[in-house]
């Protein structure tokens, strides 16, 4: 799988997040049990553990800018 595809899917992803209440929950459910599972990694690695949880709430900081951007788009 290339990196298209992975970012194509996070785009579609982040489009049906702003439609489906359902979907927007399981993403906040995976975004705390990750939170957990990368807060129980930095007690092995503090670098990586860190780094890795910044890169998620960058990620999902970016979600709502861009899910209006999509909807703009698209709508």
């Amino acid at each position: 799988m290339s990196w298209a595809y992975i970012i194509a899917a996070a785009v579609v992803l982040t489009g049906l997040l702003a439609v489906t209440r359902l979907l927007r929950r399981m993403m906040f459910a995976f975004a705390l049990a990750a939170t957990v599972l990368l807060l129980l990694h930095m007690q092995q690695n503090p670098a990586e553990g860190a780094a890795a949880l910044a890169v998620m709430g960058g990620g999902l900081g970016f979600a709502s800018p861009l899910r209006r951007l999509i909807l703009r788009g698209f709508l």
